[in-house]
């Protein structure tokens, strides 16, 4: 295995897996993988609508993953339509608490959601 895939391998991800409408709240799904685990993994959040607006600044809070896990969390945002998002910004990492630190300097943010754009 060449270093560069073996690399892409060690890289903790948080993928955009699902967004859904529960009532009058956005359902957004993520999966978090962390090959050398995570004891915290918190994120500044802001989602985007189609007409560029921002419409929800949070904090989503992904908790732990065990060495080599994945775990799925779910985030309700209130009074949004999921059709209305067109960007899910991760604007910064307010904290992350990993085994390695090298863990959390290469996160990767990604969306399997085509109707939502992922950046960080």
């Amino acid at each position: 295995m060449s270093a560069t895939s073996s690399a892409a391998i060690e890289r903790t991800a948080v993928d955009l897996n699902g967004a859904a409408q529960n009532g009058a709240a956005c359902r957004l799904t993520f999966t978090v993988s962390a090959p050398v685990g995570l004891a915290a993994l918190e994120t500044q959040t802001v989602l985007i609508d189609k007409a560029g607006s921002v419409r929800s600044f949070s904090l989503f809070d992904f908790g732990s993953v065990p060495v080599g896990g994945l775990r799925v969390r779910q985030f309700d945002v209130p009074h949004i339509t999921c059709g209305e998002l067109e960007l899910v910004l991760f604007n910064g990492v307010e904290r992350c608490v990993a085994a390695d630190g090298a863990a959390c300097a290469g996160l990767a943010f990604t969306s399997r959601v085509d109707e939502l754009e992922v950046q960080q």
